[in-house]
């Protein structure tokens, strides 16, 4: 089975599935330190448009990501 490689802000990120969910690219950004708080509080945006949540992402199509926070930020 063939590695696919994203990037989320920069940071590369490996799996073995050709699309994800959204909220899973998230998820494995977290994990990787790509990206602070909750994985729920962002969307991505990709070449070929946004995703968030539920929405699947095939990654032979699209692979470079800016995670974007999409709840309003909290000012101190």
């Amino acid at each position: 089975m063939a590695d696919f490689t994203f990037k989320v802000n920069g940071v590369e990120i490996y799996t073995d599935h050709e699309s994800l969910l959204a909220k899973e690219i998230l998820k494995l950004a977290k994990e990787k330190g790509a990206i602070p708080g909750n994985p729920e509080d962002y969307i991505l945006q990709g070449d070929k448009g946004k995703y968030a949540g539920n929405d699947r992402v095939n990654l032979k199509e699209d692979n470079l990501f800016i995670a974007i926070p999409d709840k309003p930020t909290q000012v101190a």
